[in-house]
């Protein structure tokens, strides 16, 4: 076909399409120019507009601009505020038992057993050993500077026996007693008393004695407190403990009061443990009796225990307040503040004269009175124990 050149085509489309917009097409026609129908070829009409639109080229379409994609946000971290910590109160120091106290024990194995061994096996309960204590009550309160008199059990908890092999040579009170908590450590604590756990040593060692007392959750206990006896610790190569008579090194008994001081810094005990250390033979006595503790110059202090040097061994007036007097003589040794003396009282099971003949009255214990050699007491005790 050929192409005419038609003068004014946009204004002629313009109008087609102003009419085409205007008029209302047969049903089942299309609104789309590109489906009109042609004019037959070879016709001489003029030329159709419909036909030139259908032969124009397509418009291309205008480009779609593709939005670039923004930017994805780098997260900011964020650190979370910490909580406020809780403030932890500051443990308070553990107080002193003995600051406002005289202890009076009453020593032995148990209730009602092997009275030989110490006046607490002629007690059958707690209302005995309040009326023995009580025997003592006044006198010893109008001495001890206005302190309260308390009584305490005092049990003999690992007795030394003759040695086997393999063992520690130690019969333990569980052994014949396993509720010693529920018989003993309860009932104290409800009345305020304290308790004293005695090891003898025997094979064993200090160290070794107080961990199984805390293994056995006894130190947990506020009112349960701890006394060794070096004179019956074993020396090698003798069968018998106490047989020579035994001896520690100060460095085991610092050792001890280490581990005293961290239970009650861990359990936060309100009370320091007590250490009592039994001993009648010493470098300031030097009377030919072992040194009970060597080296005891280089005794420490532990904030959270309170040691006493017990004046141990039977005898008159005269040698009881002579080696108490340089047991405890605090030029010699400075670390020394609480102290302690044992009286053996009559004991009618005991055949062998193994008691203080005479017997020291409580004026003689406190320094109120000098003994009949001229002696007297120069530190007031901070604990009696009565055997």
């Amino acid at each position: 076909m050929r192409r005419t050149h038609f003068p004014g085509l946009a204004l002629v489309l313009a109008l087609v399409a102003a009419v085409l917009a205007l008029t209302p097409l047969p049903a089942g026609v299309g609104r789309s120019l590109g489906m009109l129908p042609s004019p037959a070829a070879g016709s001489d009409a003029g030329v159709d507009p419909r036909a030139v639109l259908a032969q124009q080229p397509p418009a291309p379409p205008a480009p779609t601009a593709t939005p670039e994609p923004l930017p994805t946000p780098t997260p900011v971290p964020t650190t979370p505020t910490p909580a406020p910590p809780t403030p932890t109160p500051a443990p308070r120091p553990a107080s002193s038992y003995l600051a406002d106290r005289t202890l009076v024990t009453v020593y032995g194995r148990a209730f009602g057993v092997a009275p030989i061994l110490g006046r607490l096996g002629s007690a059958q309960s707690f209302s005995d050993v309040a009326a023995d204590v009580g025997r003592f009550h006044d006198r010893i309160s109008a001495l001890s500077g206005g302190k309260t008199i308390v009584p305490a059990i005092h049990l003999i908890y690992a007795l030394a026996t003759p040695c086997e092999p393999n063992d520690d040579c130690l019969l333990y009170l569980e052994g014949t007693d396993p509720d010693i908590v529920r018989h003993y450590v309860e009932p104290a604590a409800a009345r305020g008393w304290p308790v004293i756990l005695d090891t003898q040593l025997g094979r064993s060692d200090p160290v070794t004695q107080v961990k199984r007392m805390i293994a056995r959750g006894y130190l947990n206990y506020d009112n349960v407190h701890v006394a060794i006896d070096p004179e019956f610790s074993s020396v090698p190569g003798h069968g018998t403990p106490g047989i020579p008579i035994g001896t520690v090194d100060a460095s085991e008994i610092n050792q001890v009061q280490q581990v005293l001081d961290e239970h009650v810094r861990r359990l936060r005990l309100p009370h320091k443990k007590i250490l009592i250390v039994h001993q009648f033979g010493d470098a300031n006595v030097d009377d030919g009796v072992p040194y009970m503790i060597r080296n005891k110059q280089s005794l420490k202090t532990f904030e959270n225990v309170d040691l006493v040097i017990d004046a141990d061994g039977f005898g008159g007036p005269d040698v009881k307040v002579r080696k108490y007097n340089l047991i405890t003589d605090p030029e010699v040794y400075p670390m020394i503040q609480w102290r302690g003396i044992k009286l053996f009282l009559p004991n009618p099971h005991e055949r062998a004269g193994h008691y203080d003949q005479p017997q020291m009255t409580i004026e003689e214990v406190f320094g109120k009175d000098e003994t009949p050699g001229g002696l007297r007491v120069k530190h007031k005790p901070n604990v009696i124990i009565l055997a």
